[in-house]
C-alpha cells in the first residue's frame, strides 16, 4: 500500500483530504463525522469577529443547485459539472462557544484526525482576541480566513474585502499564533498568487488557495436574485480549472505548503491538485452532496491508483505536472495536417456536428457526416459535440529519425 500521510509544519495528517470550512463542519459533531468518514483533517466553520456577527444568523434557505437534478440517471448517477450557490458565512457560535466546541471536537476525535480552527476578523483587535483564545484550545491548527467571498457585502472590511490587507494581517497574527497555521487567500483579486507570495514574505507558513468566487443569478419573473436576494458564494466542480491554475502558479513561486480544493468532486481531483503542487486538498461541496464517508472512498481509490502506477507515496507525484504546463506562447501553433474525420459505423446522421462547424466543412449525406479536410480547420468542436463519438481528430504522422 502507498503512503498517504503527509506532514505539514510538524502536523501529521493520515491523508491529504480535508473537509472544507462549511456546514458539514459547523460543530463538533460534524467535525467528528468528517474524521470518521475518512478525512485526514477538518477545517471548522469560521468564527467571525463580533463586527461581522451578522453572519452568525443564516438565511433560510441558503443553498441553490444549478444543473444538478437534471443529470441523466440522477440520483444514482451524479453530474460532474454543476454550480452550488450558497450564502454560508460563518459559525453560528460566539467566541466562547466556538472555543468550547473546538475543544469538544478534539476530545471526541483524539489522535484519529486533525482539528483546524478557522478565524476571520475585521480589526486587528478582533484578530488578537480570537488568536489568544484559540491558542488556549486543543485545536491542532489555525486557519486565518481572509477570503470569505461576500463578507465585505455585509458592510465590514473582512474576507475578500480585506484582500489588500492580507500580508499585514498575516504579519500581525504570525507573532501571536502559537499553533501551525495557514492563510486562506481570496481568488477575488487581480492576482491571488501575488497575495500568496506577500503572505509568505509576511511569515505565513501555509496558504489555502481554495476559496470560492461570489455572484448571483437573476429570476427574470421576479427581477431579483434567486435565493435570499443577495450575492452568494459560487462553487462546484466546474471551477476546478481555476483552482488548478492558481495552485500551479503558486507552487512555482512559493516555498511553503499549499492547501487546494476549488471544485473537488472525486478522488482524481485530489491527484490533479497534488500533481500541480498541493500538499493538502479540501472539499466542501463534494462532501456536502456525497456524504462524509466519501473521503474514505477517495482515500482508497488514491491508494489503489498510486499502487497501480508504482508510486509509494504522494510525495512522488507532488508537482510532477508543473514542467508540462506550458505558457500560451510556448504551445505548438497552426500545425499542418490536423483535421477531423468520421467513423461511419458510429455516425447516426444526427447533424449536431453540422450546426457547430464554423468553417462549413461538414455536409450531411445518406452515408453520414462528410468532412472536407481542405476546409476543416482542425478546431475539434465537432469531436466535442458528437453524441455518438463518431467524429475524431487526425494528426500527421511524426517523422522517425
Amino acid at each position: 500500500m502507498a503512503k498517504l500521510s503527509v506532514n505539514v509544519e510538524g502536523v501529521e495528517f493520515k491523508n491529504p483530504i480535508l473537509v472544507g470550512s462549511a456546514s458539514p463542519s459547523m460543530d463538533c459533531y460534524g467535525t467528528k463525522k468528517g474524521i470518521d468518514g475518512g478525512a485526514g483533517g477538518v477545517i471548522v466553520k469560521s468564527l467571525f469577529g463580533d463586527k461581522g456577527k451578522l453572519g452568525r444568523n443564516f438565511p433560510r434557505p441558503r443553498f441553490k443547485l444549478y444543473d444538478y437534478r437534471d443529470y441523466p440517471g440522477y440520483p444514482d448517477k451524479l453530474p460532474h459539472a454543476f454550480t452550488l450557490n450558497s450564502l454560508e458565512e460563518c459559525s453560528h457560535f460566539g467566541y466562547e462557544e466556538y472555543m468550547e466546541d473546538v475543544n469538544k471536537a478534539k476530545k471526541m476525535i483524539g489522535k484519529d484526525g486533525i482539528v483546524m480552527a478557522s478565524l476571520s476578523g475585521v480589526t486587528l483587535e478582533e484578530w488578537e482576541t480570537m488568536i489568544k483564545m484559540v491558542n488556549e484550545t486543543d485545536a491542532d491548527w489555525v486557519e486565518l480566513n481572509v477570503s470569505c467571498p461576500f463578507a465585505a457585502d455585509m458592510g465590514v472590511k473582512m474576507g475578500a474585502g480585506a484582500v489588500d490587507m492580507c500580508p499585514d494581517i498575516t504579519s500581525f497574527c504570525a507573532k501571536l499564533v502559537k499553533k501551525p497555521f495557514s492563510v486562506k487567500i481570496s481568488p477575488q483579486a487581480s492576482n491571488p498568487v501575488d497575495i500568496a507570495l506577500g503572505v509568505e514574505r509576511a511569515g505565513g507558513k501555509c496558504v489555502n488557495m481554495s476559496a470560492r468566487l461570489s455572484g448571483f443569478d437573476i429570476d427574470i419573473d421576479t427581477m431579483r436574485p434567486i435565493g435570499p436576494g443577495a450575492q452568494g458564494g459560487w462553487g462546484g466542480p466546474y471551477l476546478i480549472g481555476y483552482g488548478l491554475k492558481y495552485v500551479a502558479q503558486a507552487a512555482k513561486r512559493l516555498s511553503i505548503p499549499i492547501i487546494a480544493g476549488l471544485g473537488v468532486w472525486d478522488w482524481r481531483d485530489i491527484i490533479k491538485y497534488t500533481m500541480v503542487g498541493a500538499t493538502l486538498v479540501q472539499s466542501g461541496v463534494g462532501i456536502m452532496l456525497q456524504g462524509y464517508n466519501i473521503s474514505k472512498k477517495w482515500a482508497d481509490s488514491i491508494d489503489a491508483w498510486l499502487d497501480s502506477k508504482g508510486y509509494t507515496s504522494l510525495d512522488e507525484i507532488r508537482g510532477i505536472a508543473l514542467p508540462n504546463i506550458l505558457k500560451t506562447s510556448e504551445i505548438e501553433r497552426a500545425p499542418e495536417g490536423v483535421y477531423a474525420s468520421v467513423d461511419y459505423e458510429k455516425c447516426t446522421k444526427c447533424g449536431v456536428c453540422v450546426r457547430s462547424c464554423f468553417y462549413d466543412a461538414i455536409k450531411l449525406t445518406k452515408m453520414g457526416a462528410v468532412i472536407n479536410s481542405k476546409k476543416c480547420d482542425g478546431c475539434g468542436m465537432c469531436v466535442e459535440v458528437c453524441p455518438s463519438q463518431a467524429a475524431k481528430m487526425n494528426f500527421p504522422r511524426k517523422r522517425v529519425g
